[in-house]
């Protein structure tokens, strides 16, 4: 540890001596976080569990960047972690957080290599928000920002390592310009066994006709590398195409309309899979089509839109989830009298407990029916067909970043029986400055979101479905005096009926059913003090409740409390 730490030293002071010739620049952030856990329980469901936990860590992240001349930079990221109750340097940890290389390759070409972030369209690549998101207050956003810092959860976008290159052309009148943009990354390395190294790949042309039209060709592959292990026994290739245009039918200075839209192809290909489940391939389709309607002076846009994704369309980088809900939490894993794992909730995943994905996967991974039930993978959920409306941007002053939002979808196939399920997701948000509806001098800020999702399906008695849920996000955030804020929030989730949920195999083909039967509330209440230093620094001090009910099948009542000390510092 101490050679560790000396090089960290020596490399601070060789960059400091060289200073004067701007070949480099540091920054870095922060952090301190605790938590002192209670866990809220009937003793005659759990007398084994301890009641009470805590946890907290400090840690150091530093960023250099070295400019070894024009064309290239060097990116450093190290970090440095102190779980607390390590002493006089006990239980500290040095890690590489992030390495890169970008350059300028004959004044044409950029490139990046080591850790680089990656995002194409909703099919193909694209890294989805989680769970429980909608026009979330400042008192669980502080929490959740730092789960998204740690993960790379910035902009939809993947963390990989790998490669990436992009450049342009410009080739003849009839087209402004022709985009170029490819990435190779490593998923999987080896076990030199049975399992082959795993690479994930594609890239894009644009073709950019005019401010008014482009189109792209995208395209994403996962596949495994023969011979790369000793067996060779299995190769998975998965390939996504697709091609996506926006089109400006036209433009003034009052509104502007247009269209936009994406259709494309997967295929996936199983070579020497000794289960008897493996299918030889799978190929299926997709397309969605829009059109958007902009009043730029009123800052009203109108969304309308159709898709159609086939029930075997599989992209693995548009429908890898950010949470993992066949794991149990991080905290508390097991309990009960029972000892069962104890499955994850919105309060894990705000607080960080859940276990998270870093990367791809072909499976399509476990969700939670009443959380999101009609789009559990996105957009590139597979199955679904129908239609969708939105509308945001108001901004009014009192009034910001309101949003409607409304799907009516249905499965493309019925998954068991004939008749097809139905999905109805409504949702809203909005954000009122509350302050200049009172003529207060302070800020006093109160977010809202609220959504409702329907499942149906007629038929038979052993075809019925009804399920219905509601989550409601609500947010105050009162200035007493500069920089000095009281900051609430209550999220609510409700949900009552009956499901019949997929149960998927390693090739994501439906072996069996789940029944459930739900009868679901979920509460979590916090409130605290936030300091705010400015740029994104902050000190707050939370105390949160939780309480979930379970009166369907399998179900465990029982809370959670928390008090939460964050400071965050960039700098």
């Amino acid at each position: 540890m101490k050679l560790k730490l000396t090089i960290i030293v020596f490399i601070v002071f060789i960059l400091q001596s060289k200073g004067q010739n701007d070949k480099y620049q540091i920054n870095g952030s922060a952090r301190s976080y605790l938590f002192a856990n209670q866990l809220n329980i009937e003793k005659s469901l759990d007398s084994i569990t301890p009641r009470k936990s805590n946890y907290g860590h400090n840690l150091l992240d530093l960023s250099i960047s070295i400019f070894p001349n024009k064309e290239s930079e060097v990116i450093g990221i190290f970090r440095l972690r102190n779980e607390l109750g390590g002493f006089w340097g006990g239980g500290v940890v040095f890690d590489v957080r992030q390495l890169t290389l970008n350059g300028l390759a004959a004044k044409v070409v950029k490139y990046s290599i080591g850790d680089i972030d990656l995002q194409m369209t909703k099919y193909t690549l694209f890294n989805n928000d989680e769970e429980g998101t909608l026009n979330e207050a400042d008192v669980f956003s502080l929490r959740r920002d730092v789960m998204h810092y740690d993960y790379f959860y910035k902009n939809n976008s993947w963390r990989m390592q790998g490669a990436k290159i992009e450049f342009n052309l410009l080739p003849s009148r009839n087209l402004e310009k022709i985009k170029f943009k490819g990435f190779i990354t490593r998923q999987r390395p080896t076990d030199e066994q049975g399992r082959p190294e795993r690479l994930f790949g594609g890239g894009n042309v644009g073709f950019i006709k005019s401010k008014n039209l482009f189109i792209n060709l995208n395209t994403a592959n996962l596949f495994d590398l023969k011979k790369t292990s000793v067996s060779d026994s299995s190769y998975l290739f998965n390939n996504v195409t697709s091609s996506d245009f926006n089109y400006v039918i036209k433009s003034d200075s009052s509104f502007k309309f247009n269209l936009s839209g994406e259709s494309g192809f997967s295929l996936n290909k199983y070579e020497n899979f000794s289960d008897l489940d493996s299918p030889i391939s799978k190929n299926d389709w997709f397309y969605d089509i829009s059109t958007t309607l902009n009043f730029t002076k009123k800052k009203l846009e109108f969304t309308v839109g159709f898709k159609d994704i086939g029930k075997d369309f599989s992209s693995p980088g548009a429908q890898t989830k950010r949470i993992n809900f066949s794991k149990s939490s991080n905290l508390y894993q097991q309990f009960t009298n029972d000892y069962i794992g104890r499955p994850l909730t919105l309060s894990d995943i705000i607080n960080g407990n859940s276990n998270n994905s870093v990367k791809i996967t072909p499976e399509l991974m476990a969700y939670n029916v009443v959380y999101n039930n009609t789009t559990p993978y996105g957009d590139a959920t597979p199955n679904r067909r129908g239609i969708y409306f939105s509308f945001k941007d108001l901004d009014t002053g009192k009034v910001k970043g309101s949003h409607l939002d409304f799907r009516l979808l249905q499965e493309s196939t019925g998954s068991g029986t004939l008749r097809k399920k139905v999905f109805i997701l409504s949702q809203l948000g909005t954000q009122v400055s509350l302050n200049k509806f009172f003529r207060l001098k302070k800020e006093f800020m109160f977010n809202l979101g609220y959504r409702n999702e329907i499942t149906l399906r007629s038929g038979e008695d052993f075809e019925k479905i009804n399920l219905n849920s509601n989550f409601i996000d609500v947010g105050l955030r009162y200035e007493l005096v500069n920089h000095f804020s009281l900051v609430a929030g209550h999220k609510f989730w409700k949900a009552n009926g009956n499901e019949f949920q997929e149960v998927r195999d390693m090739y994501n083909n439906i072996n069996d059913f789940e029944n459930l039967s739900i009868d679901f509330t979920e509460n979590i209440t916090a409130f605290g003090v936030k300091y705010d230093f400015g740029n994104q620094n902050a000190l707050t001090i939370q105390y949160q409740n939780f309480k979930i009910k379970n009166g369907g099948s399998n179900g465990v009542d029982y809370g959670i409390s928390d008090l939460i000390i964050l400071f965050n510092l960039k700098f």
